[in-house]
């Protein structure tokens, strides 16, 4: 239940920073995709249609299942653009997405929040993030408490975000776009989830935002009937055509003028849906008296924009609304993003006590396992090959490790991180940066524990440089390993991850192995493919770590040890010639490329616009070829 909501005072952000009020215009507006029960053609989500929704204004976009909804809504949020077709504007001119993305806000359906935060955290990064160093940290926090109080959520700003009510991370959500007061916002299906009493304080909410001077738009797929009337404007879609556009109260007229009498028993809007869904012809002749949209029955309502547009710095001339000269760059510098993301990572990591335990007892079981299974067997020749044995458990360990904890984490990171990147919070850069250094503290202790308890516990000798270079080289494989689970994490979710990780990791670790035993009898192509698996390097650099200028081994009571002198072993493992300086060099190599792919990938995931223009492109060529 929807925490009660205070009456707040009437709605006047004085200190949030404004602009200049825009209208959003787009005009046959066509988008198809590809449909397999087409017989390979396309089937069309929209079908040319029109319409403009003005700033001051609370617009719906209403409709049956697979109307068309959503697919507008993503396509005017700019979510979606390869295969659209028509016109977009913005204050009559062309849209520029670069300034169009600063100028707006996409609230999609899922309200992922950041967890482990309080409401209070929550909102001062977002004014850290999107207003930038030249606001003041007190207008900021004035900022922040003024946008709670507006929304209802002064009584919580102390409470963690996965503590909230539904209604609350919906009111949340949208007070995190609120910060820089953006003059036009996208909500997708904002009352999904939601009680009556928390669907009326969530509408009341759109439409005090809305009279602010804003462009407030949302898919509601059917809005209780005391709610209908507090639309500005209602837009209603039925198989991708415009079947009414105009203000609530004009829509019973306009069912009348086209031969369609509301009965008493239905409301109009649940009228025109059971009509357009029981009666599909009548879309067409709807759709002809609205003319697909470009008939707005609703006049227009005039706005000030010299209320909005005093205090807007990102506008360079106000008489031609400046869209052209708008500064497309961040509000806060890479670096800034970066330390205020790494913060909030640090914050949220320290205070999720279980991964933070997990991950510990993770590590002190394991080396405790390892170094009891190969307890003393450091020192002892006729025991070598146990501690071979040993440093493929210790590679084993670490890759596996990190490889399968970033592969299942990530993806949820990625899926907190996408409204926030997609509404221009901060650069990818940053992020990414921030993500891969936040990771370390943990990596490095936890790996050192590791190995001192290993090293220790199998009698390895008490050399300081020597345990250097191993433990060295295993916090090299982890943060290969998890530069490779970061790659798999950008492109696949959990599910897939977790098949795709293993299935990664296996062959790797058979090249890893193979021609061990061999001497120097390895087939030259052979020896190509093996230095293409991290995991053979790490191997050999545990080895190196271990074996290289040691001194002879104790035989205990046997008369002969074939391997007190561990140098034989090399020679036998196909080893001679190796060094440790090449192997974690090229460590080092696969940490970076399995980095820079992460970030390829991320970046390729969360770009819509570049993910759906490769995926348009690919079946206009398939579908040219079929014919």
């Amino acid at each position: 239940m929807l925490e009660e909501v205070t009456e707040a005072a009437p709605l006047k952000m004085r200190k949030i920073a404004k602009c200049a009020p825009i209208d959003v215009e787009f005009q046959d507006l066509t988008y198809a995709v590809r449909d397999a029960r087409e017989n390979g053609g396309w089937r069309k989500l929209l079908k040319g249609v029109n319409g403009i929704f003005r700033s001051g204004e609370l617009t719906a976009i209403l409709g049956p299942s697979g109307a068309g909804k959503s697919t507008l809504l993503n396509i005017l949020a700019g979510y979606v653009s390869a295969g659209v077709k028509g016109t977009i504007k913005m204050n009559d001119r062309p849209r520029d997405m670069k300034i169009f993305n600063k100028l707006s806000s996409y609230i999609m359906q899922d309200d992922i929040i950041q967890p482990r935060l309080s409401v209070k955290e929550s909102m001062l990064i977002a004014a850290n993030l999107k207003l930038g160093p030249r606001i003041s940290l007190e207008e900021k926090l004035s900022t922040v408490e003024e946008i709670c109080k507006l929304l209802g959520l002064e009584r919580c700003l102390e409470t963690r975000t996965e503590y909230l009510s539904g209604g609350q991370k919906k009111r949340l959500a949208v007070g995190l776009e609120l910060v820089n007061n953006p003059p036009v916002i996208f909500l997708d299906e904002p009352t999904t989830g939601l009680d009556n009493f928390a669907i009326k304080k969530c509408m009341d909410l759109l439409y005090d935002i809305s009279k602010e001077g804003r462009t407030v738009i949302c898919t509601i797929h059917q809005p209780p009937t005391s709610l209908f009337q507090s639309f500005d404007q209602v837009y209603i879609l039925a198989n991708g055509c415009c079947v009414y556009n105009g203000s609530p109260n004009e829509l019973v007229p306009f069912l009348s003028r086209a031969q369609f009498n509301c009965p008493q028993s239905h409301t109009p809007v649940e009228y025109i849906i059971d009509l357009v869904h029981e009666m599909p012809e009548t879309i067409t002749t709807l759709a002809t008296h609205t003319q697909n949209g470009k008939a707005n029955l609703k006049p227009k309502v005039s706005v000030n924009p010299e209320m909005y547009m005093h205090s807007c710095e990102i506008y360079q001339d106000t008489t031609q609304m400046g869209l052209s000269d708008m500064s497309v760059e961040y509000p806060a510098s890479i670096w800034t993003q970066f330390v205020i993301l790494l913060g909030r990572m640090i914050l949220q990591l320290s205070r999720n006590k279980s991964v933070l335990y997990i991950q510990f007892f993770h590590h002190l079981a394991s080396a405790l396992l390892i170094g009891g299974i190969f307890y003393g067997v450091g020192n002892n020749a006729s025991q070598i090959v146990s501690t071979f044995k040993l440093l493929l458990c210790v590679t084993v360990f670490f890759m596996y490790t990190y490889v399968m904890t970033a592969t299942v984490i990530f993806p949820l990171e990625v899926k907190l991180m996408k409204r926030e990147y997609f509404n221009r919070w901060y650069s990818l850069k940053a992020y990414y940066l921030a993500i891969t250094v936040c990771g370390l503290p943990m990596l490095i202790v936890l790996g050192l524990m590791f190995s001192v308890i290993v090293y220790v516990f199998t009698d390895q000798p008490m050399e300081i440089d020597r345990f250097i270079l191993f433990a060295v080289m295993g916090i090299s494989v982890g943060l290969c390993s998890q530069g490779l689970g970061f790659s798999i994490g950008a492109i696949c979710n959990i599910l897939n991850g977790s098949v795709v990780g293993p299935l990664t990791l296996a062959p790797l670790l058979a090249l890893a192995m193979y021609g061990m035993g061999y001497r120097n009898a390895i087939e030259p192509h052979m020896q190509i493919v093996i230095a293409m698996s991290y995991v053979r390097l790490a191997l050999v650099g545990f080895c190196n770590s271990v074996f290289d200028n040691r001194s002879p081994l104790e035989c205990n009571d046997e008369i002969y040890c074939h391997y007190n002198n561990p140098s034989e072993l090399m020679r036998d493992m196909g080893l001679t010639g190796t060094t440790y300086l090449t192997q974690v060099c090229g460590v080092f190599g696969f940490m970076i490329f399995f980095r820079v792919s992460a970030y390829l990938a991320l970046k390729y995931r969360l770009s819509s616009e570049f993910s759906t223009k490769i995926a348009y492109y690919a079946t206009k060529i398939i579908h040219s070829k079929e014919h």
